[in-house]
């Protein structure tokens, strides 16, 4: 199969039509909605700009247009009145964002072609039309299935959402039929984005049959009667007409009236001030850095230019301009193939006084992965030529396909590197730098990480919090405009076979390793250049690093398994199931599949007649808010609550559990997660210990599994209703700093005001209400979601709120500045000066703005409960290495920290622990911690 391949960049015979309608709509429904400070929507500008500013740099077209759908509706209305029709009407927001995008297509001076009554498809086909007749080739920049129909020789499709190439062998790959026969496929199986009716009971795989025996529709339909299965033969000659129909619904025009001007579809270049305005009113931060970037200068209007390549052996001083990045940093990389190369790199690095390492693992576990090779990056001055640039060798160690080169010892590799990654004069550098940690302790490496440090990966969380992932893919394209490909898209696919690492040739991972070293290094000069400008620098050095520290010994660490245990909840479990499923039959009235969300949401809503609180897009919700809304109107909903939650707990944990100890010292390494919740509190994973129920029996048991090793005991210390005190200490509200000053309980005090009665009157009941509404309003609940988990009517709920607020009159001005806070900087921070930024706070979408101001009243009051715990962590981890005792932290859980403490320490180490958490941070109420001895965590808690 002959790979498709896009023309070389520039190419004087070629002509780029971009999909521009097509990536509107896909960019709105792909990219999580955005807005920039005013409210205006801007998630789909994003994407589409980024599309745009990436065919003009990497491909420098010499021709270039962009087709647009008419407003006016499309002719196929006429044909078909129900064309379309099952869609809905396009949000407010979508065409306001393809206003914005057509503006910037103006802006980069890119003819635009749109005709009445016509679609950008129909366009897109005329323009291939005139083109091949001039003897240029044809690239589509689309991500449209309609379009591969017009794929031909010298026509190609270039998704460049995805950066694939569509030709003849890549569309058989993805239709299942060469280009030719995709409009009779559509017709066919039709297409329900536009109802398009096709023929019913025809799917994907019978039409690619039908077409692989008969070629066409009208071959087809010549031998209907020679079709083998009747089914289908019947389905085919009733629908006969539709099939048509459909045909010329998807058949794409390709005579519309557009005079193919080749001189106005020279690419000149942009209207740089233009964008450059457009880019700062709407926000768009990194298309304008990148514009910044690129041209690395003012330049005059037509005059966008792709930046020169320039030699690896220099790097150039480019004068940056005020709030641009930093230049990037010319790279030179080598193969460090034997011991005195590696040598030679290790002492390079440490005279620059530096390092920045990546290491290849097999796998996602850096403790018990195998390492297959080591690269390392370091800037080097050159003086005489006043110029700075980057170097970067790699190491190859693990590598184990015929006809490698040699390969380097591990234990040598590591000698080597010892003394360097222990150094800790040297600054260590590392996208994930507590991998790297982990990596290397299980082989004898102690890497400290200090202030002196760098994480990319956790600056570019601190930077912004919201984004979706922090790889060092996502932050290379995202931050350096680097289209970095994955190490799995690099491995070698064998069928049948798990993809390895280690099969990876050393030329291809020697290239992927020192081309992230070496991001790692602009990264640096970029985040630690943002970092102060944000004001975060003093975060990341004092708290951030340090804690990856912290973490890197917890996870080593790990915690003990009592697996006879486990094995004992499971069986009681695997009881409690089938009663449980019976008890769900007997509520239904009869046997159902009780794991079928369909099957289930036919007995509630179709048999039972339960009401319908929520639809996805194809069915009736089951989901957990649904069900807990319908439990208190029938017992089925609350028997598929307790079921699933046990069925949960079993596959999490009593089954997984045993699963994840590591053989080497019999202990499950959990992964604490430091760089993903946007509120800056930690999570865990492999095992996710944050969900084990903390205040149901089978919660308690699963905690009686995590036992202390001989001679050491679990300690349990708890900080008290940590998030109530910072809103107390923030808010000033003198009846909660009252309330806590004088060790009142502070839910007995809310209850008095909700149900006005003296403390002695509130009852358990009540004050268990008083503790919801509570912490409802530190998460920002509304009345919905506090009628919901009170099982109370919503008029009941508000009046909860309110009167919650009148009673703590200093919150409710508290929670309205950080609002207004929000809303005047678009972003609140925590106590300690952690960001997090609040794009929607003015959206015009209500549900997002109102999802921002949850936001922005919760992230000061939570993260600055998770930044205090962090503190507290590390003034204890450290505190225990000053003294040089045994006892060591082994988890973190929400606001709850668990140590294993050696029967000898414990007098010592309670004290410790208290001292650091009470005075982990100054708030004007007490930090109060709950502690608790035992054998097991279960015990201790």
């Amino acid at each position: 199969m002959a790979a498709a391949v896009l023309p070389p960049p520039g190419d004087p015979k070629t002509l780029y039509v971009m999909d521009l309608s097509g990536y509107v709509f896909r960019a709105y429904h792909a990219v999580p909605p955005l807005s920039n400070s005013k409210g205006e929507p801007t998630h789909a500008v994003h994407g589409v700009t980024a599309m745009m500013n990436k065919l003009i740099t990497q491909r420098r077209p010499t021709y270039f247009a962009v087709a647009v759908d008419s407003r006016a509706p499309s002719f196929r209305k006429a044909i078909y009145p129900d064309y379309k029709a099952t869609r809905k009407e396009r949000p407010a927001d979508l065409e306001q964002q393809a206003d914005r995008v057509l503006e910037i297509a103006h802006a980069y001076q890119i003819p635009c072609l749109a005709e009445e009554g016509m679609e950008a498809d129909d366009v897109i086909a005329t323009v291939v039309k005139q083109a091949r007749a001039m003897g240029l080739t044809v690239v589509i920049a689309s991500a449209d299935k309609d379009l591969l129909q017009l794929i031909q020789d010298g026509v190609v499709m270039l998704d460049s959402m995805r950066d694939r190439v569509y030709g003849p062998d890549e569309t058989v790959e993805k239709m299942g039929v060469r280009p030719e026969q995709v409009r009779d496929y559509l017709s066919l199986t039709g297409d329900s984005s536009d109802n398009v009716p096709g023929v019913p009971g025809v799917g994907p795989k019978t039409a690619v049959q039908l077409l692989g025996q008969y070629e066409t529709l009208d071959g087809i339909y010549a031998q209907v009667d020679a079709v083998d299965k009747k089914s289908i033969r019947e389905k085919l000659i009733a629908n006969k007409d539709k099939a048509y129909l459909s045909q010329q619904l998807v058949t794409l025009k390709d005579d519309v009236a557009i005079d193919l001007d080749l001189e106005r579809l020279r690419y000149g270049g942009a209207d740089v001030p233009k964008l450059r305005q457009l880019f700062t009113d709407l926000e768009l931060h990194r298309a304008k850095d990148e514009l910044e970037r690129t041209l690395g200068r003012e330049v005059p209007r037509g005059a966008l230019e792709t930046a020169p390549s320039k030699p690896a052996a220099r790097a150039e001083i480019v004068t940056k301009p005020k709030g641009a990045a930093p230049p990037r940093l010319a790279v030179k990389s080598a193969l460090a193939g034997d011991l005195d190369a590696l040598r030679a790199a290790l002492d390079a690095a440490r005279a620059s006084g530096g390092v920045a390492i990546h290491t290849l693992i097999e796998g996602d576990d850096p403790l018990r992965a195998q390492v297959v090779g080591v690269a390392l990056g370091w800037r080097e001055v050159d003086e005489v030529a006043e110029s700075v640039e980057a170097r970067a060798a790699y190491a190859p160690i693990g590598h184990v396909y015929l006809g490698r080169p040699d390969q380097l010892a591990l234990d040598r590799v590591t000698e080597l590197l010892r003394p360097v990654l222990e150094d800790r004069e040297l600054a260590k550098r590392a996208h994930d730098l507590k991998r790297e940690a982990l990596v290397w302790s299980r082989r004898g490496v102690h890497i400290r990480i200090g202030e002196d440090d760098f994480d990319t990966m956790i600056a570019s969380y601190l930077l912004d919090a919201e984004r979706h992932a922090h790889g060092i893919e996502e932050v290379a394209r995202l931050d350096l405009g680097d289209d970095l490909a994955s190490l799995e898209s690099m491995l070698p696919k064998v069928r049948g076979q798990k993809p390895r690492l280690s099969e990876l040739e050393v030329e291809r991972a020697m290239a992927a390793g020192t081309t992230r070293a070496a991001l790692i290094l602009d990264l640096e000069a970029l985040q630690r250049q943002r970092l102060d400008e944000e004001a975060l620098g003093e975060l990341m050095r004092s708290m951030e690093m340090p804690l990856a520290g912290v973490l890197a010994d917890m996870e080593q660490c790990g915690v003990r398994i009592d697996t006879a245990h486990l094995a004992q909840l499971d069986v009681g479990a695997e009881a409690r199931v089938k009663e449980l499923e019976k008890r769900c039959h007997e509520a239904a009235g009869h046997e159902f599949n009780v794991s079928s969300p369909r099957a289930l949401e036919s007995v509630l809503f179709d048999e039972l007649k339960l009401p319908v609180i929520k639809r996805t897009k194809t069915s009736r919700s089951t989901d957990h808010e649904v069900l807990e809304e319908l439990a208190p109107m029938h017992p089925l909903p609350d028997a598929i609550l307790e079921l699933r939650m046990l069925q949960k707990l079993r596959g999490t944990y009593l089954e997984a559990l045993p699963r994840q100890i590591d053989p080497a010292d019999q202990r499950v390494h959990t992964r604490f997660n430091q760089a993903v919740a946007a509120t800056g509190r930690l999570s865990s994973s492999d095992p996710n210990l944050q969900n084990i129920p903390i205040r149901t029996d089978e919660g308690r048991a699963i905690r009686d599994a995590f036992v202390a090793a001989d001679g050491f005991e679990i300690l349990s210390a708890d900080y008290s209703q940590i998030e109530l005190r910072v809103l107390a200490h923030a808010s000033g509200d003198a009846e909660l700093v009252d309330a806590f000053t004088t060790n009142a309980d502070v839910h007995v005090r809310t209850a008095t005001a909700l149900f006005g009665v003296e403390p002695e009157g509130v009852t358990r009941e009540m004050r268990g209400r008083a503790k919801t509404v509570n912490f409802a309003v530190i998460y920002g609940q509304t009345e919905f979601a506090l009628a919901r988990n009170l099982r109370i009517d919503r008029a009941e709920a508000r009046r909860y709120i309110d009167a919650f607020f009148v009673r703590y009159a200093g919150v409710t001005r508290y929670l309205q500045d950080l609002v207004h806070e929000a809303r005047t900087t678009g972003a609140v921070r925590t106590l300690l000066g952690r960001k997090r930024v609040v794009p929607d706070i003015d959206s015009r979408n209500r549900a997002l703005r109102f999802a921002a101001e949850r936001i922005a009243k919760n992230t000061p009051i939570q993260g600055s409960a998770a930044d205090i715990l962090k503190r507290a962590m590390i003034g204890i981890h450290d505190e225990l290495a000053a003294r040089a005792l045994r006892s060591r932290m082994i988890l973190t859980v929400h606001d709850e920290l668990v140590l294993e403490v050696a029967t000898d320490e414990k007098d010592a180490v309670a004290k410790l622990v208290r001292e650091k958490m009470e005075t982990a941070f100054p708030l004007q109420v007490p930090l109060v911690v709950e502690m608790g001895f035992g054998t097991t965590w279960g015990a201790a808690h």
